[in-house]
């Protein structure tokens, strides 16, 4: 192979890289210790205008349920891309807070995610049950605000420690005849279907730095 050719053959290897890698997040530093002993924090809204996002010719509306900010552990992140949901969100965020956290019992159950659920297996050992994991962990179905927070969002990894804010939000969409929704929860006492969140996500925060 002449060196032109290999020249070439490594430009367009790198041009592949950052494409597959896409542009980093931009964050700024903030060190403060987040704390994931307590619940998540919902809160009520009044009046909150419906975001309206058109994409992949489907027509988004996106409506605020209540105000959310949530600490916790990841357990695990799972990509998605090819079902109508990931035209706004495109990962999953399993995350435990609490008593699931502070004990360490995590450590001590197998989590995994699939087709937009999160599952969890524990041996005979383990001294609780399924109430006890739904109570302190849950499927974050996450919706970033944008450009820079879809980017911080694939940049988590399993046990990284996150804080983030937004709301809790049901979901319509339309594309041609056809129509989808989604609806969060707004318990943290729930399990099975429809008991996973629905988060629009403005600020998220890990490693030391806040993403908005």
């Amino acid at each position: 192979m002449s060196r032109n050719a290999t020249v070439i053959l490594m430009i367009i290897f790198c041009l592949i890289l950052l494409q597959s890698c896409g542009t980093p997040p931009e964050g700024t530093v903030d060190s403060e210790t987040i704390d994931i002993r307590d619940d998540p924090v919902q809160l009520p809204l009044e009046d909150q205008n419906p975001i309206k996002i058109s994409a992949n010719d489907y027509d988004i509306t996106i409506k605020p349920k209540a105000e959310y900010i949530l600490k916790g552990l990841v357990l695990s992140r799972k990509n998605y891309g090819s079902d109508w949901n990931s035209t706004i969100a495109p990962c999953d965020l399993a995350v435990a807070w609490g008593k699931m956290t502070t004990t360490g019992l995590y450590k001590k159950v197998r989590w995994s995610q699939s087709n937009r659920w999160y599952y969890w297996r524990y041996d005979e050992e383990f001294p609780f049950d399924n109430t006890f994991i739904a109570r302190y962990s849950a499927n974050v179905h996450a919706i970033p605000a944008n450009d820079n927070l879809r980017a911080a969002l694939r940049n988590i990894s399993a046990w990284d420690t996150i804080e983030a804010y937004g709301f809790l939000v049901y979901v319509d969409a339309v594309k041609g005849e056809s129509n989808f929704w989604w609806n969060s929860s707004l318990s943290r006492e729930d399990a099975g279907d429809g008991s996973c969140e629905v988060m629009y996500i403005e600020e998220i925060k890990y490693r030391g730095k806040l993403y908005r």
